[in-house]
């Protein structure tokens, strides 16, 4: 009986003659010296018709070292020439034969028994061991990052090899804290908008996605959202176009837990920590506005109690200027202080009397035994609004607790009016672009665009801040119910929030900015919490932020500070891909972290144009230049 036997020997022989092309000649550590035989020089080799490109320095050349039966992998990072010392034949029949090559390759893998690759030093070479070019089989097994029935996402292709597809698992990928850093141009919007576009847009996913997993983006430029109806991360999602220039813009929902944080409304008002945070922590703590307070009696008893106070204190620090700031106060909110047809800037004060009287010098007064103020037929009289929105409640909370402390002598003013004077700028800025709501709502779009182009400083500080912090603490209160599900939150242009050297804020707003972020990206994690972040300056960014990123994508960065930030944080990137990261081409970066054993460098595929967002840097030639449309035309 004959035993069947496949082995090939001409086929081992030709394969030999092309793959095999040294052997170790030095081993240091984990750095490798190969000597490359002579005929394997050419930069490319034939095999079977196909053109195979020989082993040199580059961003995706691997070469494989034989031990026995472990396969070590290798990543060729340089190269040199020696002239030949023992060729005892010193009349070489050409140039080619008097030199040899070496290569300087480091073991960064091998292949496991189930021929998947793993990162890390299993063994070491011995000198003299067969190195081999990597089969198309392997180079593109070496390259497979997510499994065949993985829900993945497509990125593009290598840079130096780009017929080989570089596909990423969606779990790996998005169960991580994410960075995009890059210069201006070098394609790092287009790369945020590829991943979430893909993931957005995936046939594979599952039915209750929208339910179990929300993603809030923050547009600091307006990139991600067109006037009409566009594609851009997908056609389903939700866009607040907030605007602070006029009440035409959308209204972002907060919860009204959220709002009445104190450490919120310390940095909102800017307030001091010393005098000013305890203040507010006293109008935050006070309960008012009861279910069962019909039409705002309680309040309307508590300004009138004032009133009386103030026009029977007969004291020349509240005086007219005082008196007229609290009836403008409350009248700012709502409540209606002056009778019908009264006018607050009629009234005047006696210095002498130390009392209040109108223009035509009738007295305005209080009587403990009568129910209205006395004067020119009811001068005061204090009426609620039909309805006070939840952040006009806040208010007076706040306006409620400064007089009664200040007219009962508890602070002193010069220490409290600054923080009173911004109450009523910074809450109506926010009125502008916060619907708050006691709880909130389920959508039918998992995916929110906040547009912060068309708001000003002081609420592009502010309100991103309040958005993740509120969404923060809400999915932690979720996750304690239910824990399948994730948040996702995207901030582009990170450094506007994310800046560790920012000069235009007080020190405690700084902190608790950062450490929000910090908290975010430290325990995120076990509340299903996931950070994206997107700049072109990542040395502004906080260091923490920077090193707590568990998958990067590196596009070019020419400033030197950039470039330490990231080799500081991005510490298995190879000296080779380092040095090249200021000469990357535009859609080019080096793809690292915990989705990849190995860092990739990548052309990030471009978008369709109408899914890319709004970045384009100007065509000046267009803009100029009256013959451009002709030639074109």
């Amino acid at each position: 009986m004959k035993i069947a036997n496949n082995f090939n020997l001409e086929e081992k022989l030709i394969n030999d003659s092309v793959f095999v092309i040294g052997s170790v000649f030095g081993v240091k550590g984990k750095d490798i010296v190969v000597k490359v035989n002579k005929d394997k020089n050419l930069p490319h080799l034939f095999f079977k018709g196909r053109a195979i490109k020989n082993v040199s320095v580059g961003l995706s050349n691997y070469i494989k070292i034989l031990k026995g039966f472990t396969e070590i992998i290798c990543k060729v990072e340089g190269e040199y020439l020696e002239e030949d010392k023992f060729q005892a034949n010193k009349d070489y029949a050409s140039e080619r034969q008097r030199i040899d090559r070496f290569l300087n390759v480091s073991v960064f893998g091998f292949y496991d028994h189930d021929g998947k690759f793993q990162h890390g030093i299993k063994e070491m070479p011995l000198i003299g061991s067969e190195c081999r070019l990597l089969s198309r089989d392997e180079f593109e097994r070496l390259h497979q990052l997510s499994d065949k029935d993985e829900l993945s996402i497509k990125l593009g292709s290598l840079i130096d090899e780009e017929i080989q597809e570089i596909r990423m698992a969606a779990g790996k990928l998005f169960s991580g804290h994410i960075g995009i850093f890059g210069n201006t141009g070098s394609g790092k919007s287009n790369t945020l908008a590829r991943i979430y576009t893909e993931l957005f847009n995936s046939d594979s996913l599952k039915d209750d996605f929208v339910k179990k997993s929300q993603f809030i983006v923050i547009d600091f430029n307006g990139e991600y959202s067109k006037e009409n109806n566009d594609q851009i991360l997908t056609d389903k999602k939700i866009v607040y176009k907030l605007r602070t220039r006029d009440k035409k813009g959308d209204k972002y929902p907060i919860a009204k837990t959220e709002i009445e944080k104190l450490e919120l409304l310390s940095i909102l008002l800017d307030a001091t920590e010393k005098t000013q945070q305890p203040f507010l922590h006293r109008a935050i703590d006070t309960a008012w506005f009861s279910k069962n307070n019909k039409n705002y009696e309680k309040e309307v008893k508590s300004i009138n109690q004032k009133l009386k106070t103030i026009l029977s204190k007969k004291d020349k620090n509240f005086n007219v200027p005082f008196l007229k700031k609290f009836v403008k106060d409350f009248e700012s909110i709502g409540f209606q202080i002056m009778n019908s047809g009264k006018s607050i800037d009629d009234l005047k004060y006696n210095a002498t009397t130390s009392g209040f009287y109108y223009n035509n010098g009738s007295s305005v007064y209080f009587e403990s035994n009568e129910a209205n103020f006395i004067g020119d037929s009811g001068y005061f009289k204090v009426v609620a609004p039909k309805k006070l929105r939840d952040l006009q409640k806040i208010q007076f909370k706040i306006l409620d607790q400064y007089y009664y402390e200040l007219l009962d002598g508890y602070i002193n003013q010069e220490h409290i009016g600054p923080l009173m004077g911004r109450l009523k700028k910074r809450f109506d800025m926010l009125n502008k672009v916060v619907k708050v709501q006691s709880r909130t709502t389920k959508n039918d779009k998992n995916v929110k665009v906040v547009d912060l182009k068309n708001v000003n400083l002081e609420i592009k500080k502010v309100l991103p801040l309040l958005i993740c912090k509120s969404s923060y603490d809400e999915q932690k209160k979720q996750r304690d119910k239910e824990r399948e599900n994730s948040l996702h939150i995207v901030i582009d242009e990170a450094h506007n929030i994310l800046s560790e050297n920012s000069t235009r804020e007080s020190d405690s707003w700084k902190d608790y900015r950062l450490e929000t972020f910090e908290e975010i990206i430290k325990e995120g994690r076990k509340f299903g919490v996931f950070l994206t972040v997107a700049s072109q300056r990542p040395a502004d960014i906080s260091p923490t932020i920077i090193s707590q990123l568990h998958n990067y994508f590196i596009h070019r960065l020419m400033n030197d500070n950039d470039l330490r930030s990231i080799n500081k944080a991005v510490s298995y990137l190879d000296k080779l891909s380092f040095d090249s990261i200021s000469n990357l081409s535009v859609g080019c970066c080096f793809v690292a972290g915990q989705m990849t054993q190995f860092p990739l460098s990548v052309k990030i595929e471009l978008l369709e144009p109408n899914k890319r967002p709004q970045s384009e840097t100007v065509n000046l030639e267009k803009l100029w230049n009256k013959n451009h449309n002709k030639e074109n035309n």
